[in-house]
């Protein structure tokens, strides 16, 4: 059966927008790193809840592993993403998630509320850090699944929302960290990443 390409995937101009966004922000990402406003914790969190807008089966795997290293409950994540009012953890973390879940649905166009409501939970290094997190992951989730409207074109079923040129300038920028996730994820045998798209 020959069915559809219908994941979220880059156009030019969303391409430009996001990589210049994230790009900007890429040293308080690595500031994160050695010395972070938020935890590891709350951070892979907030990298899977935008992820499972955006249903990037790369990142998915990746942040699964990291979330679960970092002792993220993955069902009780699951159940507030799909049933808001049910708590996780405290507050602020339910805040940093969901608004991480809004921003993707946004594509990146968080509400004046939304922003505001992140900023009375954190401070503002800490919006910082969300923020140069998810523009960050956001990236590489429509990467992930640019480079996959390029996989089922070569199979013949291009997407509709999708334009060549993308598709190979997306695949070059992400290929370093596809190709190092692939490779990690032939050590795990519930991956099959080879049978998608």
């Amino acid at each position: 059966m020959n069915t559809a390409f219908r994941k979220r995937v880059f156009t030019l101009t969303s391409l430009l927008r996001i990589s210049a966004a994230a790009l900007l922000r890429l040293p308080r990402l690595g500031k994160a790193l050695l010395l972070p406003a938020t935890s590891r914790r709350l951070r892979e969190q907030i990298m899977l809840a935008c992820t499972r807008v955006n249903d990037c089966r790369y990142c998915a795997w990746a942040h699964t592993h990291l979330a679960l290293k970092n002792g993220v409950d993955i069902e009780a994540l699951n159940e507030l993403l799909t049933t808001p009012e049910q708590p996780l953890g405290n507050e602020q973390e339910g805040i940093a998630i969901l608004y991480a879940q809004h921003f993707a649905e946004q594509q990146g166009y968080p509400t004046a509320a939304a922003r505001q409501r992140l900023s009375s939970a954190f401070s503002k290094a800490q919006v910082r850090e969300i923020h140069a997190c998810l523009y960050a992951i956001y990236f590489a989730n429509l990467s992930g699944n640019t480079f996959d409207a390029l996989l089922a074109r070569l199979r013949g079923r291009a997407a509709d929302n999708s334009q060549l040129l993308t598709e190979l300038l997306a695949s070059l920028l992400a290929a370093p960290v596809l190709i190092a996730i692939r490779i990690a994820a032939r050590n795990d045998r519930t991956v099959h990443f080879d049978r998608q798209p």
